[in-house]
């Protein structure tokens, strides 16, 4: 039987984040859900983040050397006093309600986790929006950010919004600590496959800061790209996405093709009316002529960048 108001840890992974903390905290502590504990692992932040978490009262913050995400959560599960875990990030804001709609998906026990949505902050910068706006019009295909209006069934939810079983964390094995990002992919996977399911509430709400300029996005894209290399090469393809690279592969053979047989023109006619196609896609998307040029130019970047990373992912594993 659910359990109306289950103590809950919410466990959040802290790093030289001294930018967005004071805001991810603030909304923490005015949460409406009344029974939980707030666990802040400082994973060894060299900026004030620790000054403006000392600051901070009812909060628990445990310091560590750092040793990435994935390695913090699991310490702040096993300290952790609730039978739930709720996790977000530190570059998030959470909405009052968030933990009581989290609680909503857990309708039964094979229930193990449930995530919600993502939407950008006011204050974020115009470049960040732009790619909260992109990310979520792409979400079909990398399943991060996610549409819809009802309490689904998904096969994945990003750590900056879920709430999971804590017993079916530790029965998972918990995270997979040489793994950033892609760690959060690779325990639902675990979940999955022992038998439990996971549920999506769009009216989960975080508001996530997005990456501040170009540079930054690519970077991010590079590593997204490099953690779906490394679960292919640990698990094989699991996931849509990971047979990506093998379509692109094929489209270059096909431009090959015409190549070979003499037909140079049609590799620029493949190129051209494929952005062409994009740019019409994100024109349906997002109703803007401007802003259907800034995704497509961001879907060019994602392109190039996670397959590189793809690529180092599969070549080299657990090596960044």
């Amino acid at each position: 039987m659910k359990q109306e108001n289950p103590f809950i840890s919410i466990v959040i992974p802290a790093f030289n984040c001294e930018d967005t903390m004071k805001a991810c905290l603030d909304s923490l502590l005015q949460l409406s859900y009344p029974n939980r504990e707030i666990i802040i692992v400082d994973d060894g932040s060299t900026d004030g983040t620790h000054a403006i978490l000392e600051r901070c009262p009812g909060i628990r913050v445990i310091r560590t050397e750092n040793s990435g995400p994935s390695h913090a959560r699991n310490i702040g599960i096993r300290e952790a006093k609730g039978d739930f875990i709720a996790f977000t990030d530190s570059d998030c804001i959470v909405e009052e309600n968030w933990l009581e709609e989290l609680r909503r998906g857990f309708h039964n026990e094979s229930v193990a986790g449930v995530g919600g949505d993502q939407k950008s902050p006011a204050d974020d910068t115009p470049f960040g929006k732009n790619v909260q706006r992109f990310m979520k019009a792409v979400g079909f295909v990398t399943d991060y950010i996610k549409t819809g209006k009802r309490l689904k069934k998904t096969n994945h939810n990003p750590t900056c919004n879920v709430l999971y079983r804590r017993s079916v964390l530790l029965e998972s094995g918990l995270f997979d600590e040489k793994l950033w990002p892609g760690e959060d992919v690779e325990i639902d996977l675990k979940i999955e496959r022992l038998g439990y399911t996971l549920y999506y509430n769009p009216e989960a709400v975080v508001y996530h800061y997005r990456p501040k300029t170009v540079q930054s996005f690519a970077r991010m894209m590079n590593r997204y790209g490099w953690a779906q290399g490394y679960l292919v090469k640990r698990y094989g393809g699991f996931r849509a996405l990971h047979f990506e690279p093998l379509g692109l592969l094929l489209l270059f053979l096909i431009m090959l093709f015409f190549a070979g047989a003499g037909c140079f023109i049609a590799i620029p006619v493949f190129l051209i009316a494929g952005l062409f196609l994009l740019y019409l896609f994100f024109l349906w998307k997002s109703r803007k002529p401007s802003r259907a040029l800034i995704f497509t130019g961001l879907f060019i970047i994602l392109l190039i960048e996670w397959n590189l990373g793809f690529g180092k992912g599969i070549l080299f594993g657990g090596k960044r």
